[in-house]
């Protein structure tokens, strides 16, 4: 459905169901919470339904006459592959619901379903979809200017770094890329160069550590034939070939100060000399620079040129780290394994809850970087344990460092990503000590929880907890 921008917008919701007391209940449970609900009593009129307005969220019976609710499902998909679509289930059924789920359905209710449950799990799904839905937007919005489906998160911090991204872009001055290693600065220089009027000149890196202190100058600036010994030919520096483009200083916290000086002239003057050379050359290249130090501690230290950092720091740009967006992991976890997957040829499917509540809990010192690289080898080799399990980086913290990292990213989040999150990892927990409080005894453990001893079963089953 189209959204207004004079109205608010009112998410849409289809009810399928044979049963006219089902859909009856639904209705009255769901209307009171401002959804604009249709419904239909098979999937054949559904189709019809749906063509003519693609709906939100779909919630179908898994068992009707016709089409079942799993070739439902599919078909939905295929007319509008971001709706949403939670199954009712009976009793017995929840095995082909968790099937159905790696086919794209958003979630399943077993029969009978609390009130509330049942709009918890609608509220998640949509808000799923919002969150898509404005990622899809922020990266259509670049990509209307240039191909920046690289860089991705809806988070607020994010979100700023788009607007400065498509604010300073075309503005061609100077830019300085500030946040840890592994946050995605490359992306975000590379970004700003396809957004101005240089995107069809060269952008050269220069990754400034990875260049020893001898050699770093005569990258930059070139040399003379005969200039020192081996320079049996002239040379041009990357400034020098960066003419008229952009030249990315990667890592420039890095740089001595002798090539400090030269740079600041090059970003006074517009001039330089090779090495060994007399003759000077004028260039025009923009500067977009990136550090992981904070230069102005490195100023106090006297390791880097204050005058050097003001001619940078016209524009800053700092990425939060990963910690400080966790929101924005299940975006970045669903782009990353829908590329490796085909990248490897293997089959897209959804990643389990607890894999993902894990994924939530750690502190990510490698970033961005670090979780693609996490998911690249769970793709290839097809094993979720690998987090918990790599005798590498993946390892939890201790019990206590996680309680404290969960309250700080919390209050780092949107209050209903919060929610969600802290949400999980109650009832993982609750669950968990409920099942040794009651010494493994399901009945009991049913009383305590106040729950049916089926409805117990199956919680236990969708948070993965072994009897």
């Amino acid at each position: 459905m189209g959204k207004s921008a004079s109205r608010k917008y009112v998410p849409s919701v289809l009810l399928v169901d044979d049963e006219a007391s089902v859909l009856y209940t639904l209705e009255a449970v769901l209307k009171p919470e401002g959804y604009q609900i249709a419904k239909a009593s098979c999937a054949e009129n559904a189709y019809e339904l749906f063509k003519s307005d693609p709906f939100d969220l779909v919630i179908t019976d898994l068992t009707m006459p016709g089409d079942s609710g799993l070739v439902l499902l599919e078909n939905v998909l295929k007319i509008r592959p971001d709706s949403m679509v939670i199954l009712i289930t009976a009793y017995g059924s929840e095995s082909i619901a968790v099937d159905a789920m790696k086919k794209g359905a958003y979630d399943y209710l077993p029969k009978p379903f609390a009130n509330d449950e049942l709009k918890i799990t609608v509220r998640r799904a949509l808000e799923k979809l919002s969150l898509r839905q404005e990622n899809q937007l922020l990266k259509e919005r670049l990509n209307e200017r240039a191909g920046l489906a690289s860089i991705v998160g809806a988070s607020e911090g994010m979100q700023s770094v788009y607007d400065l991204i498509t604010r300073v872009g075309p503005a061609d001055v100077t830019v300085l890329i500030t946040g840890e290693s592994g946050t995605g600065k490359e992306l975000v220089a590379n970004a700003i160069h396809s957004l101005s009027p240089r995107k069809n000149s060269p952008f050269i890196r220069v990754n400034c550590a990875a260049l020893p202190e001898n050699l770093i100058e005569s990258e930059l600036f070139g040399y003379e034939k005969g200039a020192f010994t081996g320079a049996i030919n002239r040379k041009l520096g990357k400034f020098e070939i960066a003419h008229q483009g952009t030249i990315f200083l990667d890592e420039i916290g890095e740089m001595s100060p002798a090539t400090q000086t030269k740079v600041l002239r090059i970003l006074q003057e517009r001039e330089f000399e090779r090495l060994g050379g007399n003759h000077t050359i004028s260039v025009d290249a923009r500067v977009i620079a990136a550090t992981n130090r904070d230069l102005q501690a490195e100023i106090a230290n006297g390791k880097f040129r204050e005058d050097l950092f003001y001619r940078l720091n016209v524009i800053n740009i700092h990425l939060p780290p990963l910690r400080e967006r966790l929101s924005d992991i299940p975006l970045l976890l669903e782009a990353f394994a829908r590329k490796f997957c085909e990248k490897f040829s293997k089959k897209y499917e959804k990643f389990s809850d607890d894999f993902m509540g894990r994924l939530m809990q750690y502190s990510w010192p490698g970033n961005v970087r670090e979780l693609q690289n996490l998911i690249e080898r769970v793709i290839i080799l097809e094993d979720e344990s690998l987090f918990q399990n790599s005798s590498n980086r993946f390892n939890m913290r201790s019990k206590l460092e996680n309680e404290q990292f969960i309250e700080e990213g919390l209050l780092s989040m949107h209050y209903k990503d919060a929610k969600e999150v802290l949400l999980k990892t109650f009832e993982k927990k609750y669950f968990e000590g409920l099942l040794d409080k009651a010494a493994g005894n399901m009945s009991e453990a049913a009383r305590i929880a106040g729950m049916h001893r089926k409805n117990l079963y199956l919680k236990l089953k969708e948070l993965e907890i072994k009897e």
